[in-house]
């Protein structure tokens, strides 16, 4: 009988450590955004820099947006970012190795392999096709040839709430890019 009690007490205590842990988990996940807030509070926010040299990093006081650069690309410009906590808002210019615009098809595959969801500019979508020979842009399980890609849109199919628009303007590809999250 006294085996039995303690083993029925271990058993009570396992469950109020286990409790005790999972409060303070809790506790830790809901003070998370604040305490991120309060360590980047002397810094002026929201800001984009590029990390590793092939990625846009969006810094806000929540949040952290993402997004990859095309390959071999060299930032020209870069547009006043606004937003606020966990928003951002901005444009960058860049230029490809030859001088011009980056490869639009070669930057939405790129897009596309990093998780995004591409979509054309007009808003017709994956669903939009013709029968002009050109190479099969794919995505996901379905292949749609576009006849000249000029501009697309790509949403992060990671980061709910982020989304870039690329575009060729004065000979350089205009990437407009914003971020509203959800912290």
């Amino acid at each position: 009988m006294k085996l039995v009690l303690k083993r029925v007490l271990l058993g009570v205590a396992g469950l109020v450590c286990l409790a005790a842990i999972t409060f303070a988990a809790l506790i830790a996940y809901a003070m998370t955004p604040p305490l991120r807030s309060f360590s980047r509070m002397h810094e002026t926010l929201p800001r984009v820099s590029v990390e590793a040299g092939d990625t846009i990093y969006c810094r806000m006081r929540y949040c952290d947006f993402r997004f990859p650069l095309p390959e071999q690309a060299r930032i020209i410009q870069t547009d006043s970012v606004t937003g606020g906590f966990d928003a951002v808002n901005g444009a960058i210019y860049l230029v490809g190795q030859d001088g011009g615009p980056v490869p639009m098809r070669a930057y939405a595959e790129l897009l596309q392999k990093k998780h995004f969801d591409v979509g054309v500019a007009d808003g017709t979508g994956c669903e939009f096709s013709t029968h002009v020979p050109d190479v099969p842009f794919v995505s996901g399980a379905k292949v749609i040839h576009y006849p000249v890609l000029t501009d697309f849109t790509a949403a992060s199919s990671k980061q709910d709430g982020g989304l870039i628009q690329v575009g060729v303007t004065n000979h350089m590809t205009q990437i407009r890019f914003s971020y509203f999250g959800d912290y």
